[in-house]
């Protein structure tokens, strides 16, 4: 029978925003097209998503516009249930906040053609206790390490992470261009300045990025469920993520063996593959089980999980600036005709400072705009409400 490959992004949403593109080969006439993402999350809001799956090389007009409809339970076998509430994209939530942790569970979804399907029951897989986050030097750049505790329970790990960061720009501009005025003002140059307004204070960004995929840890077969130091990442000195002060929010999980095998195969094929969508033999059949149809298959593991965080700060102490911003800074050339028009320069770069008792059009330094305004490197100015320093 001939084969077709399928590819297909898998998009983790319930614990983070991970996503995995991988192939998927299957006989034609059971094409997976079914996708199930997402953990029961006891003792907060469970986030589930249903999708697609198509083979490659189908044309966009041949694919679904819609999303899988219909309607998804979390049931307990101690007689709780929670049905989700669908938001967008496939996304549906559940109140599983008060979800007993004692019992077990699993999602069970009906689809609106009568499809039916459900994960395992499962116990709750308790949190892991994290005894150690921390962030060391290396040789490579400044990096972050976790060690945690199974409390003799669990033995198989899984941590996402939220990055937020404040830095700064360059420069603070003492003076503003004037876009739109006549070039040739030669009886009073300065026209084309002016100084800044307060609400113009563009020094201080932050920013916040999750986790791409999920880190994994197995404790199995040592002689105690520990991981220590386990690397998280390593941020290069000279990353602007550490230049003023950097924030780390980890969530750590523990999952069934099955779940960790799970993950840990979705990651292999999406790193060890020759390219995004190269063809890879592999069967996925996850712990979606479909009870309507034993033939129809669905891609995703469903673990029932409860969470734990653990935040660390980290200092500029270990940055190292790359660059020398006093290189970037530049007096603009007149034209061919020894005129100064400056709009052309103004969409990109930024006045900064000037030389002399009042600024004209050959003593003002101008700067790219990312030197003096911290947005423009895809910051915000909105600080959170939980940032510890006090300027704004």
């Amino acid at each position: 029978m001939k084969k077709l490959y399928l590819a297909m992004v898998l998009m983790l949403f319930a614990l983070s925003a991970c996503i995995y593109p991988f192939s998927i080969q299957q006989e034609e006439g059971e094409f997976m097209h079914l996708v199930v993402s997402g953990d029961i999350l006891q003792g907060e809001t469970t986030r589930i998503t249903l999708g697609y799956v198509y083979p490659v090389g189908t044309a966009p007009s041949a694919m679904r516009k819609d999303y899988p409809a219909g309607t998804l339970k979390v049931e307990g076998d101690g007689g709780f249930s929670c049905k989700g509430e669908y938001q967008y994209r496939g996304v549906y939530t559940f109140d599983t906040s008060s979800a007993p942790a004692d019992q077990r569970y699993r999602l069970h979804i009906l689809l609106a053609d009568g499809r039916e399907y459900a994960s395992p029951w499962q116990g709750v897989n308790q949190a892991p206790v994290v005894t150690d986050l921390r962030a060391e030097p290396a040789e490579s750049g400044l990096a972050l390490y976790v060690s945690l505790d199974g409390a003799d329970s669990l033995w198989n790990f899984r941590w996402d992470y939220t990055e937020t960061w404040e830095y700064h720009a360059d420069f603070i501009p003492t003076l503003m261009f004037v876009p739109g005025l006549p070039d040739g003002d030669n009886e009073n140059p300065s026209k084309i300045y002016r100084e800044p307004d307060p609400s113009e204070d563009y020094y201080y960004c932050w920013t916040s990025r999750q986790s791409v995929e999920p880190g994994l840890a197995s404790a199995e077969g040592q002689s105690g469920n520990v991981v220590k130091d386990r690397l998280i990442m390593t941020i290069p000195f000279t990353d602007k993520r550490i230049s003023t002060l950097y924030c780390i929010d980890l969530t750590v999980s523990g999952l069934s063996a099955g779940g960790r095998a799970y993950l840990q195969h979705l990651h292999d094929i999406s790193n060890n593959t020759g390219s995004l969508f190269s063809p890879t033999p592999s069967d996925m059949p996850g712990n979606i089980t479909c009870l309507s149809d034993p033939t129809q298959t669905a891609i995703g593991y469903v673990n029932v999980v409860r969470r734990t965080t653990s935040r660390l700060f980290v200092p500029s102490t270990y940055y190292r600036q790359g660059y020398d911003p006093e290189s970037l800074l530049y007096y603009p050339d007149p034209d061919e005709d020894g005129n100064y028009n400056f709009d052309h320069v103004f969409v990109n770069d930024s006045p900064v400072r000037y030389s002399g008792d009042a600024p004209t059009r050959t003593n003002v330094q101008w700067a790219p705009k990312r030197c003096v305004d911290c947005r423009a490197s895809g910051g915000s100015k909105t600080k959170p409400e939980w940032w510890p320093n006090s300027h704004k």
